[in-house]
Protein backbone atom coordinates (compact mmCIF):
# COMPACT_ATOMS: atom_id res chain seq x y z
CA UNK A 1 0.00 0.00 0.00
CA UNK A 2 1.06 3.43 -0.85
CA UNK A 3 0.07 6.45 1.80
CA UNK A 4 0.48 10.10 1.23
CA UNK A 5 -0.06 11.73 4.67
CA UNK A 6 -0.64 15.82 4.41
CA UNK A 7 -0.32 17.67 7.62
CA UNK A 8 0.93 21.25 8.55
CA UNK A 9 3.88 21.57 11.05
CA UNK A 10 4.12 25.85 11.36
CA UNK A 11 2.21 26.44 14.37
CA UNK A 12 1.02 23.19 15.56
CA UNK A 13 2.15 21.27 19.08
CA UNK A 14 0.40 18.17 17.71
CA UNK A 15 3.15 17.76 14.89
CA UNK A 16 5.35 15.34 16.87
CA UNK A 17 1.79 12.81 17.33
CA UNK A 18 1.66 12.99 13.57
CA UNK A 19 5.01 12.40 12.75
CA UNK A 20 4.78 9.15 15.35
CA UNK A 21 1.82 7.62 13.75
CA UNK A 22 3.20 8.20 9.97
CA UNK A 23 6.45 6.34 11.43
CA UNK A 24 4.16 2.97 12.87
CA UNK A 25 2.24 3.22 9.50
CA UNK A 26 5.63 2.66 7.70
CA UNK A 27 6.18 -0.30 9.43
CA UNK A 28 3.49 -1.37 7.27
CA UNK A 29 3.30 0.15 3.93
CA UNK A 30 4.90 3.17 1.67
CA UNK A 31 4.91 6.09 2.87
CA UNK A 32 5.49 9.62 1.86
CA UNK A 33 4.68 12.69 3.47
CA UNK A 34 3.66 16.34 2.43
CA UNK A 35 4.32 19.39 5.06
CA UNK A 36 4.23 23.62 4.64
CA UNK A 37 7.74 23.04 6.70
CA UNK A 38 11.56 21.20 6.23
CA UNK A 39 11.89 18.71 8.46
CA UNK A 40 14.78 18.88 10.24
CA UNK A 41 14.37 14.73 11.42
CA UNK A 42 14.41 12.32 9.36
CA UNK A 43 11.31 10.37 9.70
CA UNK A 44 12.16 6.80 10.59
CA UNK A 45 10.89 4.52 7.43
CA UNK A 46 9.07 7.35 6.11
CA UNK A 47 9.96 7.16 2.32
CA UNK A 48 10.04 10.97 1.13
CA UNK A 49 9.16 14.15 2.58
CA UNK A 50 7.65 16.36 0.14
CA UNK A 51 8.28 20.24 1.69
CA UNK A 52 6.16 22.95 -0.10
CA UNK A 53 6.65 26.47 1.82
CA UNK A 54 3.89 29.18 2.04
CA UNK A 55 6.02 32.87 1.76
CA UNK A 56 5.80 34.59 4.35
CA UNK A 57 2.75 37.18 2.64
CA UNK A 58 1.28 33.65 2.25
CA UNK A 59 0.98 32.66 5.72
CA UNK A 60 0.46 36.27 6.93
CA UNK A 61 -3.07 36.33 4.24
CA UNK A 62 -3.30 32.91 5.74
CA UNK A 63 -3.21 33.57 9.33
CA UNK A 64 -5.69 36.83 9.08
CA UNK A 65 -8.39 34.92 6.83
CA UNK A 66 -7.84 31.57 9.03
CA UNK A 67 -10.61 32.58 11.84
CA UNK A 68 -13.64 32.05 9.67
CA UNK A 69 -11.91 29.46 7.40
CA UNK A 70 -11.35 32.04 4.57
CA UNK A 71 -8.03 31.03 4.13
CA UNK A 72 -9.65 28.61 1.50
CA UNK A 73 -8.34 30.13 -1.26
CA UNK A 74 -4.88 30.30 -0.41
CA UNK A 75 -5.60 26.52 0.73
CA UNK A 76 -6.46 25.94 -2.88
CA UNK A 77 -3.29 27.68 -4.14
CA UNK A 78 -1.19 25.44 -2.01
CA UNK A 79 -2.96 22.33 -2.93
CA UNK A 80 -2.00 23.19 -6.43
CA UNK A 81 2.04 23.88 -5.87
CA UNK A 82 2.22 20.85 -3.58
CA UNK A 83 -0.11 17.98 -6.51
CA UNK A 84 2.89 18.99 -8.89
CA UNK A 85 5.62 17.88 -6.80
CA UNK A 86 3.59 14.49 -5.38
CA UNK A 87 4.07 10.88 -6.58
CA UNK A 88 1.09 9.76 -8.59
CA UNK A 89 0.70 6.22 -7.19
CA UNK A 90 -0.71 6.32 -4.04
CA UNK A 91 -3.87 4.03 -2.81
CA UNK A 92 -5.05 6.45 0.15
CA UNK A 93 -4.19 10.10 0.84
CA UNK A 94 -4.86 11.02 4.70
CA UNK A 95 -5.32 14.14 6.18
CA UNK A 96 -4.50 15.39 9.47
CA UNK A 97 -5.92 17.65 11.19
CA UNK A 98 -6.57 20.27 14.00
CA UNK A 99 -8.64 22.74 14.70
CA UNK A 100 -6.85 25.57 12.60
CA UNK A 101 -5.78 23.64 10.20
CA UNK A 102 -8.32 23.21 7.04
CA UNK A 103 -5.64 22.85 3.95
CA UNK A 104 -4.38 19.34 4.50
CA UNK A 105 -8.29 18.53 4.01
CA UNK A 106 -8.47 20.75 1.01
CA UNK A 107 -5.29 19.45 -0.33
CA UNK A 108 -5.98 15.97 0.28
CA UNK A 109 -9.22 16.04 -0.96
CA UNK A 110 -7.96 17.49 -4.06
CA UNK A 111 -5.17 15.45 -4.35
CA UNK A 112 -7.16 12.08 -4.24
CA UNK A 113 -9.27 13.76 -6.26
CA UNK A 114 -6.99 13.78 -9.35
CA UNK A 115 -5.50 10.41 -8.39
CA UNK A 116 -8.64 8.61 -8.32
CA UNK A 117 -7.87 7.01 -4.72
CA UNK A 118 -9.54 6.90 -1.59
CA UNK A 119 -9.32 10.04 1.12
CA UNK A 120 -9.32 10.06 4.88
CA UNK A 121 -9.09 12.47 7.63
CA UNK A 122 -8.03 11.74 11.08
CA UNK A 123 -8.47 15.39 13.46
CA UNK A 124 -7.33 15.47 17.18
CA UNK A 125 -9.74 18.65 17.59
CA UNK A 126 -13.76 18.80 17.17
CA UNK A 127 -13.99 21.07 13.99
CA UNK A 128 -15.38 23.28 14.31
CA UNK A 129 -15.79 23.23 18.08
CA UNK A 130 -18.89 23.26 19.23
CA UNK A 131 -21.55 24.60 22.13
CA UNK A 132 -19.85 27.70 22.75
CA UNK A 133 -15.97 27.19 21.44
CA UNK A 134 -16.86 29.10 18.47
CA UNK A 135 -19.45 31.83 17.97
CA UNK A 136 -22.74 31.34 16.80
CA UNK A 137 -21.81 33.03 13.25
CA UNK A 138 -18.55 31.77 12.90
CA UNK A 139 -19.91 28.21 13.88
CA UNK A 140 -22.16 28.31 11.08
CA UNK A 141 -19.94 29.80 8.35
CA UNK A 142 -17.32 27.15 9.34
CA UNK A 143 -19.77 24.21 9.51
CA UNK A 144 -20.63 25.27 6.08
CA UNK A 145 -16.87 24.97 4.84
CA UNK A 146 -15.89 21.85 6.88
CA UNK A 147 -18.61 19.84 5.22
CA UNK A 148 -17.87 20.39 2.21
CA UNK A 149 -14.45 18.42 2.34
CA UNK A 150 -15.47 15.84 5.03
CA UNK A 151 -18.25 14.99 2.82
CA UNK A 152 -15.80 13.90 0.42
CA UNK A 153 -13.87 11.31 2.82
CA UNK A 154 -13.97 7.87 2.42
CA UNK A 155 -12.63 6.99 6.18
CA UNK A 156 -12.80 9.57 8.81
CA UNK A 157 -11.10 9.27 12.19
CA UNK A 158 -11.50 11.83 15.73
CA UNK A 159 -9.36 11.09 18.66
CA UNK A 160 -12.57 9.91 21.19
CA UNK A 161 -16.21 8.78 21.30
CA UNK A 162 -18.00 11.69 22.05
CA UNK A 163 -15.69 14.16 19.04
CA UNK A 164 -16.46 11.36 16.47
CA UNK A 165 -20.26 11.93 17.35
CA UNK A 166 -20.05 15.61 16.87
CA UNK A 167 -17.79 15.27 13.60
CA UNK A 168 -20.00 12.76 11.79
CA UNK A 169 -22.82 14.85 12.57
CA UNK A 170 -21.57 17.81 10.65
CA UNK A 171 -21.40 16.66 7.09
CA UNK A 172 -23.13 14.68 4.47
CA UNK A 173 -21.70 11.34 4.47
CA UNK A 174 -19.93 9.42 1.32
CA UNK A 175 -22.01 6.74 0.24
CA UNK A 176 -19.73 3.66 2.05
CA UNK A 177 -17.87 5.84 4.80
CA UNK A 178 -16.14 4.43 7.61
CA UNK A 179 -15.19 6.03 10.43
CA UNK A 180 -13.33 5.29 14.34
CA UNK A 181 -11.81 6.88 16.78
CA UNK A 182 -8.12 6.31 17.42
CA UNK A 183 -6.85 7.83 20.49
CA UNK A 184 -4.15 10.46 20.42
CA UNK A 185 -0.93 8.40 21.58
CA UNK A 186 0.59 8.96 24.09
CA UNK A 187 4.75 9.69 24.64
CA UNK A 188 6.56 6.12 25.68
CA UNK A 189 8.16 7.46 28.81
CA UNK A 190 6.68 6.62 32.08
CA UNK A 191 7.56 8.40 35.40
CA UNK A 192 7.78 6.41 38.34
CA UNK A 193 8.69 8.92 40.87
CA UNK A 194 8.94 8.80 45.05
CA UNK A 195 6.10 10.79 46.98
CA UNK A 196 6.04 13.81 47.73
CA UNK A 197 6.42 15.65 50.51
CA UNK A 198 4.81 18.79 49.25
CA UNK A 199 1.92 19.12 49.27
CA UNK A 200 2.10 21.12 45.87
CA UNK A 201 -1.18 21.00 43.24
CA UNK A 202 0.20 21.20 39.90
CA UNK A 203 -1.44 22.34 36.79
CA UNK A 204 0.19 22.58 33.19
CA UNK A 205 -0.26 23.91 29.91
CA UNK A 206 -2.85 26.24 28.25
CA UNK A 207 -6.25 27.93 30.08
CA UNK A 208 -8.14 29.05 26.84
CA UNK A 209 -11.55 29.34 25.58
CA UNK A 210 -14.13 27.59 27.99
CA UNK A 211 -11.69 26.11 30.42
CA UNK A 212 -12.76 28.37 34.31
CA UNK A 213 -10.00 28.39 36.36
CA UNK A 214 -12.30 30.04 38.91
CA UNK A 215 -13.53 27.57 41.16
CA UNK A 216 -10.20 25.98 41.23
CA UNK A 217 -9.17 30.01 42.66
CA UNK A 218 -12.02 29.48 45.20
CA UNK A 219 -11.40 25.90 46.04
CA UNK A 220 -7.76 26.66 46.52
CA UNK A 221 -8.34 29.54 49.04
CA UNK A 222 -10.66 26.94 51.01
CA UNK A 223 -7.78 24.31 51.17
CA UNK A 224 -4.95 27.32 52.42
CA UNK A 225 -7.47 27.53 55.57
CA UNK A 226 -7.03 23.26 55.91
CA UNK A 227 -3.24 23.19 54.82
CA UNK A 228 -2.01 26.45 55.21
CA UNK A 229 1.32 24.63 53.59
CA UNK A 230 -0.53 23.99 50.16
CA UNK A 231 0.89 25.10 47.08
CA UNK A 232 -0.58 26.09 43.42
CA UNK A 233 2.11 25.76 40.51
CA UNK A 234 0.41 26.69 37.50
CA UNK A 235 2.66 26.24 33.98
CA UNK A 236 2.55 27.27 30.54
CA UNK A 237 -0.51 29.83 31.11
CA UNK A 238 -1.24 33.08 30.02
CA UNK A 239 -2.32 33.89 33.09
CA UNK A 240 -1.21 37.03 35.79
CA UNK A 241 -1.46 36.90 39.11
CA UNK A 242 -3.50 40.06 39.06
CA UNK A 243 -6.56 38.68 37.53
CA UNK A 244 -6.73 36.17 40.59
CA UNK A 245 -7.16 38.90 43.07
CA UNK A 246 -11.00 39.27 43.05
CA UNK A 247 -10.79 35.67 44.56
CA UNK A 248 -7.13 35.21 46.43
CA UNK A 249 -6.05 37.89 48.76
CA UNK A 250 -2.27 39.16 48.41
CA UNK A 251 -1.20 36.83 51.00
CA UNK A 252 -2.89 33.82 49.77
CA UNK A 253 -1.23 34.57 46.46
CA UNK A 254 1.77 33.71 47.96
CA UNK A 255 1.05 30.47 47.83
CA UNK A 256 0.26 30.72 44.04
CA UNK A 257 3.43 30.69 41.27
CA UNK A 258 2.44 31.35 37.38
CA UNK A 259 5.47 29.85 35.83
CA UNK A 260 6.26 29.96 31.67
CA UNK A 261 6.15 27.00 29.66
CA UNK A 262 8.84 24.41 30.00
CA UNK A 263 9.91 21.62 28.07
CA UNK A 264 10.73 19.43 31.27
CA UNK A 265 8.18 18.72 33.18
CA UNK A 266 10.03 16.27 35.24
CA UNK A 267 11.03 18.53 38.38
CA UNK A 268 7.70 19.63 38.57
CA UNK A 269 5.98 16.14 38.76
CA UNK A 270 8.62 14.98 40.75
CA UNK A 271 7.72 18.53 43.66
CA UNK A 272 3.85 18.01 42.64
CA UNK A 273 1.60 15.22 44.58
CA UNK A 274 -1.86 16.45 42.97
CA UNK A 275 -1.43 16.68 39.04
CA UNK A 276 -4.84 19.25 37.76
CA UNK A 277 -6.48 18.94 34.57
CA UNK A 278 -9.48 21.43 33.64
CA UNK A 279 -12.22 20.81 30.97
CA UNK A 280 -14.76 22.68 28.86
CA UNK A 281 -17.01 25.04 31.54
CA UNK A 282 -19.72 22.46 30.18
CA UNK A 283 -21.51 19.37 31.28
CA UNK A 284 -21.47 18.23 27.75
CA UNK A 285 -17.96 18.89 25.77
CA UNK A 286 -16.34 16.74 22.96
CA UNK A 287 -12.79 17.29 24.57
CA UNK A 288 -10.22 15.55 25.88
CA UNK A 289 -6.78 17.69 27.06
CA UNK A 290 -3.72 16.40 25.78
CA UNK A 291 -2.35 17.28 29.27
CA UNK A 292 -4.23 14.44 30.79
CA UNK A 293 -2.54 11.79 28.40
CA UNK A 294 0.72 12.45 29.93
CA UNK A 295 -0.52 12.66 33.43
CA UNK A 296 -1.71 9.04 33.15
CA UNK A 297 1.94 7.91 32.83
CA UNK A 298 3.57 9.89 36.27
CA UNK A 299 2.83 8.06 39.54
CA UNK A 300 0.76 11.18 41.25
CA UNK A 301 -3.18 11.52 42.02
CA UNK A 302 -4.66 13.24 39.06
CA UNK A 303 -7.66 15.49 39.90
CA UNK A 304 -9.94 15.96 37.06
CA UNK A 305 -12.74 18.96 36.79
CA UNK A 306 -15.41 17.87 33.79
CA UNK A 307 -19.25 18.02 33.28
CA UNK A 308 -21.14 14.85 33.19
CA UNK A 309 -20.60 13.74 29.73
CA UNK A 310 -17.31 14.09 28.46
CA UNK A 311 -14.69 11.82 27.29
CA UNK A 312 -13.04 12.03 30.49
CA UNK A 313 -15.65 11.39 32.88
CA UNK A 314 -16.40 8.03 30.65
CA UNK A 315 -13.17 6.97 29.87
CA UNK A 316 -11.69 7.55 33.85
CA UNK A 317 -14.84 6.80 35.70
CA UNK A 318 -14.18 3.82 38.73
CA UNK A 319 -10.75 5.23 38.56
CA UNK A 320 -8.89 5.24 42.54
CA UNK A 321 -6.14 7.20 41.57
CA UNK A 322 -8.01 9.52 38.97
CA UNK A 323 -10.77 11.93 41.20
CA UNK A 324 -13.40 13.10 38.70
CA UNK A 325 -14.84 16.61 40.36
CA UNK A 326 -17.96 18.72 38.70
CA UNK A 327 -17.49 22.27 37.92
CA UNK A 328 -18.10 23.75 41.06
CA UNK A 329 -16.08 24.91 44.29
CA UNK A 330 -17.22 22.27 46.76
CA UNK A 331 -16.45 19.38 44.21
CA UNK A 332 -13.43 20.65 43.62
CA UNK A 333 -12.39 21.50 47.13
CA UNK A 334 -13.69 18.01 48.31
CA UNK A 335 -11.59 16.33 45.32
CA UNK A 336 -8.39 17.98 45.90
CA UNK A 337 -8.51 17.11 50.05
CA UNK A 338 -8.93 13.91 49.30
CA UNK A 339 -6.01 13.73 46.45
CA UNK A 340 -3.57 15.69 48.85
CA UNK A 341 -4.37 12.92 51.80
CA UNK A 342 -4.04 9.96 49.30
CA UNK A 343 -1.08 11.55 47.30
CA UNK A 344 0.97 11.47 50.99
CA UNK A 345 1.27 7.64 50.27
CA UNK A 346 2.61 5.33 47.77
CA UNK A 347 -0.76 4.32 45.99
CA UNK A 348 -0.91 1.77 43.25
CA UNK A 349 -1.34 3.16 39.86
CA UNK A 350 -1.36 -0.17 37.84
CA UNK A 351 -5.17 0.29 37.60
CA UNK A 352 -3.99 2.99 34.66
CA UNK A 353 -2.22 0.00 32.93
CA UNK A 354 -5.22 -0.81 30.48
CA UNK A 355 -5.88 3.02 29.75
CA UNK A 356 -2.27 3.62 28.96
CA UNK A 357 -2.03 0.62 26.60
CA UNK A 358 -5.08 2.10 24.61
CA UNK A 359 -3.34 5.58 24.27
CA UNK A 360 -0.07 3.85 23.01
CA UNK A 361 1.53 4.30 19.47
CA UNK A 362 1.48 0.26 19.39
CA UNK A 363 -2.86 -0.16 19.73
CA UNK A 364 -3.77 3.43 18.08
CA UNK A 365 -1.18 2.36 14.91
CA UNK A 366 -2.29 -0.69 14.60
CA UNK A 367 -6.13 0.33 14.85
CA UNK A 368 -5.37 2.92 11.92
CA UNK A 369 -3.48 0.15 10.00
CA UNK A 370 -6.06 -2.28 9.72
CA UNK A 371 -8.67 0.11 8.97
CA UNK A 372 -6.85 1.08 5.92
CA UNK A 373 -6.07 -2.11 5.04
CA UNK A 374 -9.97 -2.34 5.06
CA UNK A 375 -10.92 0.63 3.23
CA UNK A 376 -8.21 -0.47 -0.01
CA UNK A 377 -9.67 -3.80 -0.19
Amino acid sequence: MKILAIYFRSGSGISVIYERIFCHLAKHATVDVLSDMALHDELEGVRKVYSVPMSRRMQSYYRKFLRNFGAVPISKWWSRKAEKVVAKDYDIVIAFMASSQLTPAVCGSYIAEKLGCKFAIYSVDAIPGPGGWTKPREFRGKMRVVGKYFAKADYVASSNKHMLEFQLSTFKHKQGLRSNVLLTPSPDKVYNLPVSNEKLILYTGSLYGLRNPNYLFKAFKRLLVKYPDARLMMVGIKLKLRDMNTILTPEELRSVTIADHTNDLVPLFERARVLLDIDADREKDPFLSSKIITYLKTNRMIVCETGRITPSREMFAGYNTIIQCDHNEDSLYEGLVRAIEMGAVEQDYSEREPVIKAFSIEEVGGIFWCDLQELVR
